[in-house]
């Protein structure tokens, strides 16, 4: 879905104050073995590169231990640009978003079946595909937040995808939503989808598009730069190569859309202005206005892709 150092560039320096990173180890391209490097800026004290090879835009360095990252706070921060505002109070309007995405997938496969939600959170995208009638399980690498879905009555197995013995040919749909650009080893990570698919199953997935008007206008201001979180920044290019290394059929993406209030945007605006966003927030709350929702563009991208539907395999 955060660690946030006391480091801006331009005129977002020295904005927030948060502690110090965690130990780091390099961050190797995803794609290519022996990529060369071109750094293309700075963001929060880490150095945002792209692979001149694959073209895949990373993250430097990354945690030693990923997983610590996403504890209870990361659910609820004060940090106007890492981990959730609030999950809780925003669970609603995610939950809109949330339908609109299972809606897309019963029109894609045209059945319902199982489906596996991989980095579900506390597991609100399952509970809106269970009410529409799939079979749901969820894996999440927070602890935390895999103790929350699962308190929730879902099926949640915690850790990462590649490591868990779940049986082959198990699922007809596989979701990652806000989760691919965490991963340690996309890649990876996307085998073992592939692995869990049923032929001809498909997974449907949601990520920042580093390609995307906002992020060229933005440069190194661009929201989704979250070192420590983000890990790897994917453009429509990188993403099929992602999903096709790991031998799934590319099915074409398109802008996403989600479902915001303006107290939300004004949490996160923080980021930029932190005394005016912070007096708007506070106006939304007070007069009730900022939970008023409504759709828009986020800087993200939604991608398809299959398991081809041949004999095995």
């Amino acid at each position: 879905m955060s660690t946030v150092p006391n480091v801006r560039i331009g005129h977002a320096e020295a904005l927030i104050s948060a502690p110090a990173r965690p130990a780091e180890i390099t961050n190797r391209c995803a794609l290519c073995a022996n990529g060369t490097t071109r750094t293309l800026f700075q963001v929060d004290g880490t150095l945002i590169v792209k692979c001149g090879d694959c073209g895949l835009v990373r993250q430097d360095t990354r945690p030693l231990a990923a997983e610590a990252i996403y504890d209870g706070d990361y659910y609820a921060t004060n940090n106007p640009k890492g981990g959730y505002a609030n999950y809780f109070l925003d669970s609603n309007v995610n939950r809109r978003t949330f339908r609109d995405r299972i809606q897309a997938i019963e029109q894609r496969y045209g059945r319902r079946g199982r489906l596996l939600d991989v980095g579900c959170a506390l597991g609100d995208f399952l509970l809106e595909a269970k009410a529409s009638g799939w079979d749901v399980e969820g894996v999440e690498i927070s602890a935390f937040a895999a103790t929350q879905a699962r308190a929730r009555g879902l099926h949640v197995a915690t850790g990462r995808l590649e490591e868990l013995d779940l049986p082959a040919a198990s699922f007809d749909v596989i979701t990652l939503y806000d989760s691919v650009e965490h991963l340690t080893d996309p890649v990876a990570t996307l085998r073992a989808v592939r692995r869990l698919l049923v032929p001809g199953g498909i997974v449907h997935l949601v990520t920042p598009n580093v390609g995307g008007l906002q992020a060229r206008l933005l440069g190194p201001l661009w929201y989704h730069y979250k070192p420590g979180e983000h890990l790897f920044y994917f453009a429509p290019r990188t993403l099929r190569a992602a999903l096709e290394a790991a031998g799934l059929r590319w099915e074409g993406w398109r802008r996403s859309a989600s479902y915001l209030t303006f107290t939300y945007c004004f949490n996160r605006m923080r980021y930029y202005a932190p005394a005016p966003f912070a007096f708007l927030e506070w106006l939304g709350r007070t007069f009730r206005f900022g939970p008023y929702a409504f759709r828009v563009p986020v800087g993200e991208m939604e991608g398809w892709a299959r398991r081809e539907d041949l004999a095995g395999s």
